[in-house]
């Protein structure tokens, strides 16, 4: 399926819309499996109870409560390694329960938050250590978690793909293969890339909603349970999704 794809791009002509949806079909498939890996789930609700936790009035206590007991927030680089540290206890906590898909989510969810955090941050001086504690604070809100979630969702199926690509380089890469050079690639990547991030856009308003509702209207506190029904709607959305873009093409 994929190679096919590819060919496609390197060629310079336009993916079929079968093969579009191909492509949101696999990362459909992979966020229906991840459901089940605990560092996934783990990955996902950290990106909600981090920011809630550090906006907290007792928030060094609410920080150990979610497993990053005297973490140093005061760099981007500190919020980044007291996340991986977390995802990496909960690794090996659920050994059994960790697959690849679950270290692909971990390095999304670096990706997304290192992101979102950096944009909030002021650009005309280096930011301080209470800079960096009130940006990660902000990311609490509905509008910043929905950004948050598109975030993880496309950058989780972008690498996915790239998974697949990167075990399979020696087959795709070569003369009379389906790219004549890893340079072809780029327009794969580029077009991969921009193909996510339009199929997880549906994550915003849905996922703006439910934490508007489950958190702020209901006053819940968000469970990994909770992230995991919410991920298996995700699954939904993106589904639905699929197929309203197959009925405009």
């Amino acid at each position: 399926m994929l190679p096919e794809i590819i060919q496609y791009l390197v060629s310079g002509g336009t993916p079929t819309a079968a093969l579009v949806n191909q492509v949101t079909e696999f990362g459909r498939e992979a966020l229906k499996a991840a459901l089940n890996d605990k560092v996934f789930i783990e990955a996902l609700w950290l990106l909600i109870s981090l920011p809630q936790a550090a906006a907290a009035k007792d928030s060094a206590a609410s920080l150990a409560a979610i497993g990053m007991k005297d973490a140093d927030l005061s760099s981007v680089s500190d919020v980044l390694v007291a996340y991986d540290q977390c995802l990496e206890r909960a690794q090996r906590s659920h050994h059994s329960h960790s697959t690849d898909l679950g270290e692909i989510a971990r390095q999304a969810g670096l990706s997304a938050l290192g992101e979102a955090l950096s944009n909030s941050l002021p650009s005309l001086w280096a930011p301080t250590a209470n800079d960096i504690r009130t940006s990660l604070a902000a990311l609490k809100g509905t509008e910043q978690f929905s950004a948050l979630a598109h975030g993880f969702y496309s950058k989780f199926v972008e690498r996915v793909i790239h998974y697949y690509v990167d075990r399979n380089m020696h087959k795709l890469v070569g003369a009379e293969r389906v790219a004549r050079s890893v340079h072809d690639l780029r327009a794969f990547n580029e077009s991969i890339r921009r193909h996510c991030d339009e199929a997880a856009l549906i994550m915003r308003a849905f996922s703006r909603d439910w934490l508007g509702k489950n958190h702020y209207k209901d006053g819940k506190q968000i469970s990994k349970d909770d992230v995991k029904r919410f991920s298996a709607h995700a699954v939904d959305k993106i589904r639905i999704e699929l197929d309203i873009r197959k009925g405009a093409q």
